[in-house]
Parts: structure tokens; sequence; C-alpha cells
């Protein structure tokens, strides 16, 4: 399992995810200290990422949108990570819901 923050940045640079934004929300949120949002370039990109993780990770069941492909979503409890198409990243924006929290790495 990812341990911590710096991880889960160094991991979704070497699976050449586009755009990583990662936002600090554990003063906010009861629910997740990190928010990751990150970019492919088209539906098959996004679901080879996500078997990707999966198999990383052994994760046995599939995320919430995979089988569209157009927005993945892993929810691992204090860290979520949003696995995005571009175009439907900047329709639903929300790098612009969090921006006041994002990290530096």
């Amino acid at each position: 399992m990812i341990k911590n923050i710096e991880e889960i940045y160094k991991y979704l640079c070497e699976k050449k995810c586009k755009d990583i934004s990662i936002y600090d929300l554990s003063k906010e949120s009861c629910f997740n200290d990190f928010v990751c949002i990150v970019s492919n370039n088209n539906n098959i990109s996004n679901k080879k990422f996500a078997l990707q993780l999966m198999e990383d990770l052994k994760l046995q069941e599939f995320p919430e949108g995979y089988n569209k492909g157009d927005w993945i979503v892993f929810d691992f409890g204090e860290f979520v990570i949003h696995s995005f198409v571009s175009n439907i990243r900047a329709k639903y924006n929300l790098d612009k819901l969090y921006k006041n929290n994002k990290l530096n790495l």
C-alpha cells in the first residue's frame, strides 16, 4: 500500500499521469485527508491506468467509473484519486473547488 503523499505523487508520475494536482483537506474534511486529481489522454489510457493501479495495489474490485472510463475514482479512505479524461476534468473542474489547498510537490 502507498504510505504517504510523496509516494502517491511519485507513483502517479511513474505511471505518466498528466496534470497531477494533490490537495490537502486534512483540516477541512472528516472524510479524506488528500485528494489527487490526474488526467489521462483518453478513456482507454484512463482505464489502463486504473487496471495498473488495481494490479499494483492488489485491489479486487473495480473502482467507481471504470466501465465508462472518463472519470474513475479510487477511494482509499485517507486519500482519493480522481483520474479524468482531460475534457471531463475541465467540465467538472474539481481543481477549482480545492484550489486553496493545493500542495506543491
